[in-house]
């Protein structure tokens, strides 16, 4: 029989975890984002056109369609909680699908306001991480990767990256993709299994607000772009869809109270 450990120790050992604090619980389910969470991003990004006209909410589910239209102007979707909502040394879930063709890029990720900041890669954990949690293009067939970035993104010397890459085809089934982090490192995981951990990037201590996103580029890194773009929207299949995203702030575990 093994030996019980003393009622001290355990309260210690127990005393020492933290816990968890939910903090968002976006569903989807209102017929318009939540204003004072999300906001939809307008503008100019690489070879296209971030747009309200990508992004649409409907029977619970947040769909970004990356479409063309007759003009050749291709529309993407950039939803996020810049300037609104935040996650410090905590943990982030969405639950998702995706078809994407080359000349795309969708990401489910999480970027710090003060971002390179320091000038420098040492700098990171007060400066904060670009943490990918899912990104994934057309090339990648159906499978994504994990990413984590570092250091002012224009400086050669100073931006570091990690990543690892997860090939099977899982983009056109829903499944959950998450990420927690704190000062030893970074814990990936897939439908609540670890998918990938990373302890050589600095753990950011930084405000970090969430995006879900697509990226289109004539060519580029994630593929080329279709010579006629990728159709009007209702028939372009080309889409990102986000069933509800979650976050968690660590909280200290309760001292015990005195006998």
């Amino acid at each position: 029989m093994r030996a019980l450990l003393p009622c001290l120790a355990l309260t210690a050992a127990f005393a020492a975890e933290p816990t968890w604090k939910l903090t968002l619980e976006e569903n989807f389910d209102s017929a318009e984002l939540n204003p004072k969470v999300w906001s939809i991003e307008t503008g100019k990004r690489r070879d296209s056109l971030n747009s309200p006209k990508a992004v649409d909410l409907k029977d619970g589910i947040l769909k970004i369609t990356t479409w063309t239209d007759t003009d050749g102007t291709t529309y993407c979707g950039f939803v996020t909680t810049r300037k609104k909502f935040f996650v410090t040394q905590g943990k982030t879930e969405a639950r998702c699908r995706f078809s994407v063709q080359p000349g795309t890029q969708i990401a489910f990720w999480a970027q710090s306001p003060t971002y390179g900041k320091s000038g420098k890669a040492a700098g990171a954990a007060e400066d904060g991480v670009e943490i990918d949690t899912l990104e994934t293009t057309g090339l990648k067939k159906g499978g994504y990767q994990s990413a984590l970035h570092w250091g002012p993104y224009g400086n050669k010397e100073e931006k570091k990256s990690s990543s690892v890459q997860h090939p099977a085809n899982v983009g056109t089934e829903w499944h959950n993709y998450a990420v927690e982090w704190d000062s030893t490192g970074y814990r990936f995981f897939f439908d609540g299994q670890l998918a990938w951990k990373d302890e050589m990037c600095p753990g950011s201590k930084a405000p970090q607000f969430l995006l879900l996103t697509s990226e289109s580029n004539i060519k580029g890194w994630n593929g080329e772009r279709p010579k006629d773009g990728y159709g009007l929207k209702d028939a372009s299949q080309n889409t990102f869809e986000i069933d509800w995203v979650k976050a968690w702030e660590r909280v200290a575990a309760p001292k015990p109270a005195a006998k």
